[in-house]
């Protein structure tokens, strides 16, 4: 089975204990009631954005979304793969793939499509000048955790839904992982934020092959990273994403961040 399918299907299988390295495998669960954690990392700048379902029909509507795409560019598509063609497909090889000979076009269109979903995102980032110390991994992961879910707070405070259940993040291996889930665990008592946060669990996906709604989360950070790299630069999946975006980080305000020489 693939990511895609794996992806879509979220709400039939069983849910991971907490803190493991589990495959999608979440039955008892709804497609709403599960969250997806992307991050992009350059030099001195990291990036992790939360993105969630406002209805339970979202992560099935990207899957027919992309399939449906697939099926429109499937005489234009070439037939092998083109690693590396652009950053997009990089980031977000399945979600490009029929896009990859028109490599000009596929920053909007993928802006469009995920214009068009029912979710919402959270931004959270951290900054160090060159000339500084690097703060600790554990201090990094604990601001990016607290940004994302504070932003998440906002949203359920002012919708009054209920929480999401599992929030699936890239695989790091053994000791990224175990230091990201002792952050989090220590973490999530002190967030100042629903009394349903507690039952959030986060989990890793295991695999190469990313699901879709995670490899969505993966290009929404990357256009994030990318922007307050270049901001002058056009950027459709950005602005897609802003529009979308819970609680908007002040780095992400006009003339919030300034570019550092």
């Amino acid at each position: 089975m693939s990511a895609n399918d794996e992806g879509a299907k979220v709400s039939r299988q069983t849910a991971p204990a907490k803190g493991t390295v589990a495959p999608m495998t979440m039955a008892g669960l709804g497609p709403e009631q599960v969250a997806f954690l992307g991050e992009a990392t350059t030099k001195n700048l990291f990036v992790q954005v939360l993105c969630w379902p406002t209805v339970p029909a979202a992560w099935p509507m990207l899957a027919e979304a992309v399939s449906a795409l697939r099926e429109v560019r499937s005489g234009l598509s070439m037939s092998s793969t083109v690693e590396g063609s652009s950053w997009v497909h990089r980031v977000a090889p399945q979600l490009s793939q029929p896009l990859e000979r028109e490599v000009g076009a596929a920053e909007s269109t993928l802006a469009t499509l995920i214009g068009r979903l029912p979710v919402r995102f959270a931004v959270a980032i951290v900054e160090h000048e060159a000339s500084e110390r690097q703060a600790s991994e554990a201090l990094r992961y604990r601001a990016l955790f607290s940004g994302c879910l504070t932003a998440y707070g906002t949203y359920l405070k002012a919708s009054n839904q209920r929480a999401f259940r599992v929030m699936i993040a890239p695989n790091h291996g053994g000791t990224q992982n175990d230091l990201r889930l002792a952050v989090y665990g220590e973490m999530l008592p002190h967030l100042n934020g629903p009394e349903q946060f507690s039952a959030i669990e986060l989990a890793f996906w295991p695999k190469t092959a990313l699901p879709l709604p995670l490899e969505v989360t993966q290009l929404a950070a990357a256009a994030v990273s990318r922007h307050l790299l270049e901001p002058a630069q056009v950027n459709p999946l950005f602005e897609t994403i802003r529009t979308h975006l819970e609680a908007p980080s002040r780095f992400l305000a006009p003339g919030g961040r300034k570019r550092r020489g």
